[in-house]
């Protein structure tokens, strides 16, 4: 039960409460709302405070919310945290002016409303139905009482309102959705001339002089990056395995737990005939449903058939029309003297009559269905591997934290946790922030190897888990700091950079000469000697024949009147004129056309009706921020 709660808790409605219907602010994001605080307020929206206790939260489920979307790897960064804490409180903000806006305009939730959607939260449901044991354990795990939850998911239900009705009022017209399509499917008929790097690059003279230049202008570029070396310590789940004794004992118990589980999966087939009898029901009443039971009883015994007196004589409203047939059973599924008695019966067999809280009734059981039991040597393999696999695991956790505790508490140096687990300390190779051989190709050692704790401070790190059941602790065993290259060590690299950045910019005078040239009357077909000439035709904002320079550019150009119209385009490998000779407009759009249109883009622009709202609402209302967060 607890652990259903933790794993709920983590899962569907961890979600729920760090982006709380989270399709409400799809735009922009949930803050948390908890009235009542008094201390200091992290801003004020016409006088009323958002307290410091409702940013904090607002942080910590934002917080919550990145690490499971990234796994854990939120950045840490000073300018991160400062644009996380703008981002909560803008939601905050938002949240309390789209609340006041729902109330003035009367928007409420009824008690009936609430309560529906929180029993249709799939986190609150065991077996399909609510359980409200289950819904305040998981509420109060969240750090808040089952009011708070209450009043916190009313208001966003109450602002979902209001967003429903801006949104769903968006509208765009005909004449608009007719711009659209001319954009949108609008032809260019475009050729153009490709001047690539490499077409300079043979002939390009570099001198020392060039390169010594290049090489001061450009010192930044070329450094010895830091690095680290580590010592560490580490144990694996496998170095366990050898000394974990096998308990007969226990693997005998696993043994008996596995038939039990079995004989709990068997299910059994079963008929009933049921003569109710009322909660109220006098001894008389009582009597004389067991004599008519009896009755049936003996006419069954006498060999007429269970299923045709099941529908003449059952009262149970389910099974009567079908002889009584339950389908198949299995423990649990009924109530207790009902499944004992069921459960000693031999296939084929009628029980006695038995009392329930429902009545009395006749069982016959028709078919039993369960798993083969096997033998416990056919199993002692596998069991024994399941004893030993949970022992490691133990021993595993334990030793973690064993390990955890002392590289805390010992943290300036390694010896005292390798003499506590009897480990051995181990060396890495320097190697840098982007990667390293042996366990420093693992992100995770680089990370904390670079940490401010490890590196600024010269603590031992966390413990890293570096894969399921491998962990290790470490510290900076050297350190050397970053340093420039010199000419001799990086002259290749820089007479290679420097032949590139002559060539390119010999491409793109290459190309404003032969615009001069189109410009002057010359066609392009006449310059294909001196670059790649490609004629593109006709191509549209969603043509991929082009490369999306080309194209953008393409599309940027002012219609061609009379002649065509040239531009200079930088590309990756060099430079290239367009010539755009021609602009084909689509025909005029169906209605069923416009209708997909208007499907395309309705939600658009209702982002933009409610983002605008929501401006509006911002301009309109006193806000100010606490200078301190």
């Amino acid at each position: 039960m607890l652990q259903s709660i933790h794993d709920k808790s983590k899962g569907i409605l961890g979600i729920v409460i760090v982006i709380l219907i989270g399709a409400t602010f799809a735009l922009w994001g949930v803050g948390d709302y908890l009235t009542g605080a008094t201390e200091k307020a992290a801003a004020r929206v016409d006088g009323v405070e958002i307290s410091q206790s409702e940013f904090e939260q607002g942080m910590a489920r934002q917080r919550q919310r990145l690490e499971q979307m990234f796994q854990g790897e939120v950045p840490d960064s000073p300018l991160f945290q400062q644009q996380m804490k703008q981002q909560v409180l803008d939601q905050l903000i938002t949240q309390r002016v789209l609340q006041k806006m729902a109330e003035d305009e009367g928007y409420r939730v009824a008690d009936q409303v609430l309560a529906q959607r929180i029993k249709s939260m799939e986190a609150f449901q065991q077996d399909g139905v609510f359980a409200k044991d289950s819904y305040q354990a998981i509420v109060e795990s969240q750090g808040m009482s089952v009011k708070e939850f209450e009043n916190l998911f009313r208001t966003d239900l109450t602002v979902q309102q209001l967003q429903d009705a801006v949104m769903g009022s968006a509208i765009i017209g005909k004449a608009e959705l007719n711009i659209i399509n001319q954009l949108q499917n609008q032809a260019r008929t475009i050729n153009y001339l490709q001047f690539d790097n490499s077409q300079f690059t043979g002939s390009i003279e570099v001198s020392d002089t060039d390169i010594s230049d290049y090489y001061d202008r450009n010192k930044a570029r070329y450094m010895h990056p830091e690095t680290v070396s580590v010592s560490y310590v580490e144990f694996k789940s496998d170095d366990l395995a050898s000394d974990i004794p096998v308990d007969e004992e226990a693997v005998r118990r696993l043994y008996d737990e596995y038939v039990s589980s079995i004989a709990g999966r068997e299910q059994r087939k079963a008929r009933h005939i049921l003569i109710q009898t009322p909660a109220d029901a006098d001894a008389e009443a009582l009597k004389a449903s067991e004599s008519k039971l009896q009755d049936l009883l003996k006419r069954i015994k006498n060999g007429e058939s269970f299923a045709e007196l099941a529908k003449s004589a059952s009262e149970d409203p389910g099974s009567a029309a079908n002889g009584g047939d339950l389908g198949w059973v299995s423990k649990g599924m009924m109530v207790p003297e009902f499944e004992n008695a069921l459960y000693k019966l031999e296939k084929g067999q009628v029980s006695d009559i038995v009392k329930s809280s429902f009545g009395y009734h006749i069982i016959q059981l028709d078919d039993i269905k369960s798993e083969t039991v096997a033998s416990f040597e056919s199993k002692q393999a596998e069991l024994t591997e399941q004893f030993k696999s949970q022992l490691i695991e133990d021993s595993f956790y334990e030793k973690s934290e064993l390990m955890a505790t002392t590289a805390y508490e010992n943290d300036q140096s390694l010896q005292e946790v390798a003499d506590v687990l009897g480990l051995t300390i181990k060396t890495t190779a320097a190697f840098t922030r982007a990667g390293g051989t042996g366990i420093a190709a693992n992100e995770k050692i680089r990370k904390a190897a670079f940490s401010p704790t490890v590196l600024g401070e010269g603590r031992n790190s966390e413990i890293i888990e570096v894969e399921k059941n491998h962990a290790l602790v470490l510290r900076v065993n050297s350190r050397t700091e970053t340093s420039q290259k010199s000419l001799e060590e990086v002259k290749a690299q820089v007479t290679a950079a420097l032949r590139a950045e002559k060539a390119r910019s010999k491409a793109q005078e290459a190309a404003l000469t032969a615009l001069v040239k189109l410009e002057q009357g010359e066609t392009i077909d006449s310059l294909a000697g001196s670059a790649k000439l490609v004629k593109a035709g006709a191509v549209t904002r969603s043509s991929q024949s082009v490369s999306p320079q080309i194209l953008n550019t393409a599309f940027s150009m002012k219609k061609p009147v009379g002649k065509p119209v040239y531009k200079v385009v930088d590309l990756p490998v060099g430079a290239a004129v367009i010539e755009l000779t021609e602009v084909t407009q689509p025909a005029e759009a169906s209605n069923e056309d416009l209708g997909v249109l208007a499907g395309q883009f309705s939600n658009e622009q209702a982002n933009r009706d409610m983002m605008a709202v929501i401006d509006y609402l911002k301009s309109q209302s006193d806000i100010t921020r606490s200078d301190e967060l």
